[in-house]
């Protein structure tokens, strides 16, 4: 693991153990928490000796998305027991579920706007995530994002950004804002190692979109015939708590679209070849007023295509906005 993920854990680690201590003078019946205490202690005993994050029965190095889901992990995968290994596998599946809960409607159509999108996790859960929110003025916000990393400690992250943003849009705020205060509260809450890039926008029933770019592959419009990149507005969320975000706006007739992906898409190897974002814009510009649902499919069966024989190795989310 690395020495600043490393040393991340252990802050952590340290901060619960002070909480712990005040909690357990303030309850009458301590007695799981203090079980919960010396679990902690034992973890920092073992960094005092270069220990931790190594495996009890193996002695090898214990999987790091799994400490960094939880720092208190004693044995690695391979010296789970059957029954520990049936029940990481039932949280598996839990967790996958509460995921798919999470996905919006798909194929949705709202007050001159259709929108579609595919999520496909490289696993049993993703680190990406897609979103739209219904506002009450009509207008919707639309979300697209990835967290680093890989397993079950991005997919908590996802997790909890959806619970974030979802906590921030009924306030009335541009989206540059919200993603600004998601930043502040996302950083303030997790490691210092955890960060995610992500696209915020909003589609107004004017026929523009208020768009904030957070570090993510630039969002592609295609605009009277003509391919429009989105540049970055901002840092990735989770690196500075204090990061500013710009807002940009768009204005965008009928048959105009945007779309957005996760790297999964231009990043995806085929012989040692990456797809790239230049074959997603060749396809993009021979739209010529596709349906979203319609575009991402022929997107997917190229990709697929290009893939050949190579299995993806990363999470891929697509998502696609026209004005009708």
């Amino acid at each position: 693991m690395e020495t600043i993920q490393r040393s991340s854990l252990l802050d952590q680690l340290q901060l619960r153990k002070d909480k712990l201590i005040r909690t357990i003078r303030s309850v009458p019946e301590p007695s799981k928490l203090v079980n919960l205490l010396q679990q902690v202690d034992a973890a920092l005993e073992k960094a005092e000796h270069g220990a931790y994050g190594i495996c009890e029965i193996c002695n090898d190095p214990i999987e790091e998305e799994r400490l960094l889901a939880d720092p208190l992990v004693t044995v690695c995968l391979g010296c789970l027991s059957e029954h520990q290994q049936k029940a990481l596998e039932n949280d598996l599946e839990f967790a996958a579920k509460i995921q798919r809960n999470l996905l919006p409607k798909k194929n949705l159509k709202i007050d001159g706007w259709e929108f579609s999108y595919h999520y496909n996790p490289v696993g049993v859960v993703s680190g990406d995530f897609v979103d739209l929110i219904p506002l009450n003025d009509d207008s919707l916000i639309f979300v697209i994002g990835d967290v680093a990393g890989k397993g079950i400690s991005a997919s908590l992250m996802m997790t909890h950004l959806h619970g974030l943003i979802h906590s921030l849009v009924s306030f009335g705020m541009q989206v540059n804002e919200i993603v600004s205060k998601v930043n502040r509260l996302f950083c303030e809450s997790t490691l210092y190692t955890n960060y995610a890039t992500l696209i915020m926008g909003k589609a107004n029933t004017n026929g523009t979109i208020d768009i904030c770019v957070a570090g993510h592959n630039p969002p592609l419009v295609l605009k009277s015939g003509e391919l429009i990149n989105v540049p970055a507005t901002g840092l990735p969320v989770g690196l500075f708590c204090e990061s500013e975000y710009e807002m940009k706006t768009i204005s965008l007739q009928k048959n105009d679209s945007i779309l957005l992906y996760t790297d999964g898409l231009t990043e995806s190897m085929a012989d040692g070849i990456e797809y790239g974002e230049e074959r997603v814009k060749s396809l993009l510009m021979q739209t010529n007023g596709t349906a979203p649902k319609e575009f991402i499919d022929q997107l997917l069966s190229d990709h697929k295509a290009w893939l050949r024989q190579s299995l993806p190795a990363d999470d891929l989310s697509i998502m696609m906005i026209k004005k009708n």
